[in-house]
């Protein structure tokens, strides 16, 4: 039990040390001690030990105010280790390898074959693709996207975008591990991955805040004193199913006015008619956040009617959302910056007339900043800072003999 405690503490330390200067590039020994709290002579162990496995690396000799030896300068390696992320679209697998530093150094996309399921495509685009770039043993974990709700707690996946067979869908995870033998396979919600990315790269100092994912459907995901409420395997949240007109368009849920078939991307062309009629756009089989944002932009009074009634409806959900958990910060992501800023500044004011003005005033609504693959760092990060181990895992040893005889 001692020696497990003192492997759990040696991680704790290393995590701590490689957050730091992940997130402070050039950081020296002392300033990781003062930063950590930890004492000087562990720092160096430990230092020491990340550069010999080849997670950091010393850059050379930095500044220094005083007068002394200069300070040697901390950072990530890169091309050292990756992140496999695989992102599932309908018919389409996207597969990424994301250095741990946080550049995507190969991409592919594939088409389904015929009679091929997801976890089969995307099993032979690792093996005939991925590891055609990236040798086996540096390789971390592997990581599939996908916008669904996901119960870990019975590993099934449930109110997806995508047309799973139910059969399939609640043996995704048990095939994931069959298809990626000797590595770690998490299962993530797209909006999560989103989140994390806009908590580590998006220059976030509010604890408890509210990601709301826009695309296809709607996702959110909230954070509490800094941490995510739940994890990006499983799902507290079903903030697209929020109902705002219960007279309104029935839901694939069997429920009526839910956000998603009023707002999300796919409501939008069988709503126009509800306001008129947009000329520009009349030609289109399906209509963008950006197609409306743009018509909205050059003034057409039907567009404009139809965004200000949307931000309109987005403002009661976000009322009753900010009622419930009060967050600091509501960052509004995915594809809705596209509607532009009329959409927006029309929100910010509707919450004064629909929300409580007490917590609404302290509430900050604004548009994601990050680009739109952010998904893929907020993936590969998530994967390191809360499954990856120092201690229990050891990247050369997670392949299986059927891994190491790449075909």
């Amino acid at each position: 039990m001692k020696l497990v405690n003192q492997q759990v503490i040696k991680n704790t330390n290393m995590k701590r040390l490689y957050t730091s200067i992940y997130s402070s590039p050039g950081i020296s020994r002392a300033h990781l001690a003062k930063q950590t709290k930890l004492s000087k002579t562990t720092v160096s162990t430990l230092v020491d030990e990340l550069i010999e496995r080849e997670f950091i690396v010393d850059s050379g000799i930095g500044e220094s105010d005083s007068i002394g030896r200069k300070p040697n300068c901390l950072q990530v390696r890169m091309n050292s280790y990756y992140i496999v992320v695989m992102n599932w679209y309908e018919n389409t697998v996207e597969a990424y390898l994301v250095d741990i530093a946080g550049t995507s150094v190969f991409h592919e996309a594939r088409k389904l074959s015929e009679d091929e399921n997801h976890v089969a495509c995307s099993c032979s685009c690792f093996r005939e693709s991925i590891l055609e770039h990236c040798a086996p043993d540096r390789i971390l974990g592997i990581c599939i996207v996908m916008s669904a709700m996901i119960d870990a707690s019975s590993n099934e996946v449930y109110s997806t975008t995508l047309n799973l067979p139910s059969m399939e869908s609640t043996q995704i995870i048990k095939s994931l591990k069959t298809a990626f033998p000797g590595y770690p396979v998490d299962l993530l919600n797209d909006t999560a991955c989103y989140s994390y990315a806009e908590k580590v790269y998006g220059n976030i100092k509010e604890k408890n805040f509210a990601f709301l994912n826009f695309g296809r459907g709607i996702g959110a995901t909230l954070f509490t004193e800094g941490s995510m409420l739940g994890t990006a395997s499983g799902s507290f949240t079903q903030f697209g199913h929020y109902s705002i007109d219960p007279h309104g368009p029935e839901c694939i849920c069997g429920n009526h006015g839910c956000l998603e078939v009023m707002i999300s991307e796919q409501a939008l062309k069988n709503r126009i008619p509800e306001f008129g009629q947009i000329p520009s756009l009349s030609a289109l089989s399906e209509i963008t956040f950006s197609d409306l944002g743009k018509a909205a932009t050059f003034r057409d009074p039907t567009a404009l009617a139809m965004v200000k009634e949307m931000a309109w409806e987005l403002s009661i959900a976000l009322s009753n959302l900010i009622s419930t958990v009060n967050p600091s910060l509501i960052v509004l992501g995915g594809k809705i910056p596209d509607l532009g800023e009329y959409f927006l500044n029309e929100v910010r004011e509707d919450l004064k007339k629909t929300g409580f003005r007490r917590m609404v005033d302290n509430v900050t609504v604004r548009y994601s900043q990050l680009q739109s693959d952010s998904f893929l760092n907020g993936a590969m990060k998530y994967f390191f800072d809360i499954h990856y181990s120092f201690t229990d895992q050891d990247p050369t040893n997670f392949l299986s003999d059927d891994i190491r005889r790449k075909p």
